[in-house]
């Protein structure tokens, strides 16, 4: 006798999805549905008259093992055809210090095992910070890999990449493709919504579409959960004050490519360098509160005078309410955003991608309350978090003196993070208790907030407190670091050997997704 259902009768069944939207949010959501759901149909419904924002990508260390392993996608053929460069982390020209490296692999919370170093290393490092760790003595040198011990390339897992959005958009979408996916070229003239949320798509072509789950992938339009479904929009502007962004960049020449981001403080907000391999990506994320247009233009060209043509990208940081509401789930930009400072968009479309296939796997393709209130709960606590993290960028950035800054410093509200700070400025940076400060959904973890107080020379109560054992360790062992990091490799001469025939990617090297 056959055992009888006893789902809740209101779970939602899904067995064909339509994701609106192509570029990096659509394809990528679409190629993890078809990983983890296989027996279900995907659709990407995208208009090739509406094209990608050609923009330099940054990603953090989690991408190349959500690539690679999650996904699947051979990393031989994504370097041939994506051209990616490495990005072991950000280099901050910030705070009073003028600058400081912002690694992927643990800085400051680290317990060195010399027996005279008994404290994380943050404890040692407000006065000077540099050759603390090996990945801060390989970006200053410009190398990406050390060398081994038989002259081969030692790559660990901790980088990210940098890429050329539209370079990644069109492999996206071919790779799509060969596993499966349905891709319609079309555009939306008319959303038709019911109780159940949205109930069909009426396309230019005079043809109609739908589904029984609508992944909203139209960027900032938000044109299913923001605009169909009207849901509310939670705002960030206490905290992020920027809201505009001027993005150019010119063909390299004689430019070293650094394994790095640059993170450069301006008038009124922040520029950014992204490196490829043949061209060098800048752009200007300001506040127009605080400067116009043409003063912003201005100010970037003379930064950059190498610049070419130039655009503009407008924005707001913050989420909607919910993500998935009724039938509608929305991933990246149309779920949220918050501005480029970490480079959080790519993770944020993988993290919510990720959750959403998983989520479809566990429940068998049957949907039910509780299960979205679980992904919405844990989407919004995963933007919450990064806005948490990026407001201590601004609070306590003290390298200008000019109206948007002192604005950030008088102003800018700490919100999620303000617990961390407040045990920083009393304990420095401590682990005691780091398991009732971290919350686990937020990707930068106590390391990264102590490397940013730090790092902007943020004074703490226990600063000078160290022993004369310490005093006499602590420049021994960064000069051992630095010894140790010297020899390596630069990403030119790391690219050469990854593209030889007899290269051979290790699973090692992808372990975090």
């Amino acid at each position: 006798m056959e055992a009888p259902d006893t789902r809740p009768q209101d779970a939602q069944a899904v067995s064909n999805i339509l994701v609106l939207g192509g570029g990096t949010a659509g394809f990528l959501t679409a190629l993890t549905l078809r990983r983890r759901v296989p027996n279900t149909r995907v659709r990407v419904l995208q208009s090739s008259k509406l094209g990608v924002i050609g923009v330099g990508e940054g990603s953090l260390r989690q991408l190349p093992g959500f690539l690679h392993n999650y996904l699947g996608i051979d990393p031989k053929r994504f370097f041939d055809e994506v051209g990616p460069t490495w990005k072991l982390g950000i280099r901050f020209k910030w705070g009073e210090r003028g600058d400081f490296n912002y690694s992927f692999a643990p800085q400051l919370d680290v317990v060195h095992p010399h027996p005279d170093l008994p404290r994380p290393l943050g404890f040692y490092c407000f006065d000077e910070m540099e050759d603390h760790c090996v990945s801060s003595v390989l970006m200053r040198n410009d190398l990406v890999y050390l060398k081994d011990n038989s002259g081969g390339m030692d790559i660990g897992d901790d980088y990210g990449y940098h890429l050329d959005n539209r370079r990644l958009a069109g492999f996206l979408e071919r790779y799509a493709l060969e596993q499966g996916v349905e891709i319609i070229d079309d555009i939306v003239v008319d959303v038709q919504t019911s109780e159940a949320g949205v109930a069909g798509l009426k396309l230019e072509s005079g043809a109609s579409l739908d589904a029984d789950l609508y992944v909203d992938c139209s960027g900032f339009r938000s044109m299913l959960l923001g605009q169909a479904l009207d849901e509310p929009f939670v705002s960030y502007r206490g905290s992020l004050f920027c809201d505009r962004a001027i993005i150019g960049g010119w063909d390299r020449t004689d430019e070293p490519i650094h394994p790095y981001t640059t993170s450069e403080t301006m008038d009124a907000g922040w520029s950014w360098q992204i490196e490829h391999e043949h061209r060098i990506n800048r752009g200007y994320v300001y506040s127009s509160d605080f400067l116009d247009d043409d003063q912003a233009d201005a100010e970037f060209r003379a930064k950059n005078p190498k610049v070419t043509d130039t655009g503009q990208v407008r924005f707001r940081s913050g989420r909607y309410r919910n993500a998935w509401v009724r039938n509608v789930v929305a991933i990246g930009n149309s779920a949220g955003f918050v501005e480029p400072l970490e480079a959080t968009a790519i993770a944020a479309i993988c993290t919510s991608a990720r959750a959403l296939a998983e989520t479809l796997s566990e429940a068998g393709g049957r949907i039910n309350p509780t299960l979205q209130t679980g992904f919405n709960t844990h989407n919004a606590r995963s933007w919450d978090s990064i806005a948490d993290f990026l407001a201590v960028h601004y609070r306590f950035n003290k390298m200008l003196d000019t109206e948007f800054w002192r604005a950030c410093h008088s102003d800018v509200d700490l919100r999620g993070a303000a617990p961390i700070v407040d045990y920083y400025l009393e304990n420095g940076p401590s682990q005691l208790w780091r398991l009732t400060l971290e919350d686990p959904i937020c990707r930068f973890g106590l390391d990264g907030y102590y490397t940013l107080l730090v790092g902007q020379r943020v004074p703490h109560a226990r600063l000078g407190d160290m022993t004369l054992k310490e005093q006499a360790a602590w420049p021994k062992l960064k000069e051992a670091t630095r010894r140790y990091a010297a020899q390596g490799y630069t990403v030119k001469q790391a690219l050469d050997i990854v593209r030889a025939p007899v290269w051979q990617w290790q699973p090692q090297n992808f372990s975090n997704s």
